[in-house]
């Protein structure tokens, strides 16, 4: 429970070590439930600082081991952290599958709030396959759960601004800014939850044309993950930026932006030891699309 509070804060470093020492304790113990339980909290502050490779492989070595519960919480919160992981190799079949699952359980058990950031996590697997159909139908119903909560923040709930730009694709303006003011009012003093909120902002505010306001926020959250310590945050808001600086003819600071998000990609996946998952990785087309860009944006200034 340390641990997942230690994410939930931004301090990630403290989340795994808990986390490792708490299964540790379970392994020693021979406690299938705690096992399970602290193996998906690791999971998640793995995959938050970029360990993609340790992340699959102790998921998988678990799966079995995690199949022999009954569907209940800790199982939920297992699917849930095996499809975050798919998601995260870009093994979209696989994630989408997942997720779906960890939905299902979620929905039956009527664990609303765990529900709804499940639902964003399908959001913003949708959104970025570009079927914006299907993400805003997720966005919706996770809007809905978190406004019937009774709770100021929900757990593991980072991708709120996904469901902005579902939003906005769908013409559906009124609901993107109730769910940005709604977050922003919510997010002190939680670093980690204030990051989507102000991709959120930047999201919103290249909307409606104010770049400058957008590049502010860009800039803003790319410190905060960078002191976080977020890799995958990094690279996706760098690019971001990039696309922001082009719009607006600044074709240097565009090429620094996309230089980076390729430098943070790159050590990404020289982590990623097996030769079939690193090379899926790079060839997915969300982080295809930015090194292509950010190649030809190298070349063109």
């Amino acid at each position: 429970m340390l641990a997942l509070a230690q994410v939930q804060a931004g301090q990630v470093q403290a989340s795994i070590r808990s986390s490792r020492r708490a299964l540790a304790l379970a392994k020693e113990n021979q406690n299938v439930w705690a096992h399970v339980s602290s193996l998906a909290i690791l999971t998640f502050g793995l995959l938050e600082v970029g360990a993609y490779e340790e992340a699959f492989v102790l998921m998988h070595a678990a799966l079995g081991l995690a199949r022999t519960l009954p569907q209940m919480v800790i199982f939920q919160l297992f699917v849930h952290a095996l499809g975050s992981t798919y998601h995260t190799l870009q093994q979209w079949e696989e994630a989408s599958r997942t997720l779906a699952e960890a939905e299902a359980v979620a929905e039956r058990l009527d664990l609303r709030l765990t529900r709804a950031s499940v639902l964003s996590k399908l959001c913003m697997h949708y959104a970025l396959m570009g079927q914006w159909e299907a993400a805003y139908r997720y966005a919706v119903e996770a809007s809905t759960l978190r406004k019937n909560a009774d709770l100021r923040l929900i757990l593991l709930d980072f991708s709120l601004h996904y469901e902005i730009e579902a939003f906005l694709h769908r013409g559906d303006e009124r609901q993107a800014r109730e769910a940005v003011q709604r977050l922003g009012e919510q997010v002190e003093p939680y670093p980690r939850f204030r990051l989507p909120y102000l991709r959120s902002r930047a999201v919103l505010a290249e909307w409606e044309g104010d770049n400058e306001q957008a590049i502010g926020h860009w800039h803003e959250a790319a410190g905060l993950a960078a002191d976080l310590g977020l890799p995958a945050e990094q690279w996706q808001i760098q690019a971001a930026l990039g696309r922001v600086y082009e719009v607006g003819g600044q074709h240097v600071q565009a090429r620094a932006a996309f230089g980076e998000a390729v430098r943070i990609i790159q050590g990404l996946a020289q982590d990623i030891e097996d030769e079939a998952r690193h090379a899926h990785f790079l060839a997915s087309p969300p982080i295809h699309q930015v090194l292509q860009h950010a190649h030809w944006v190298s070349s063109s200034t």
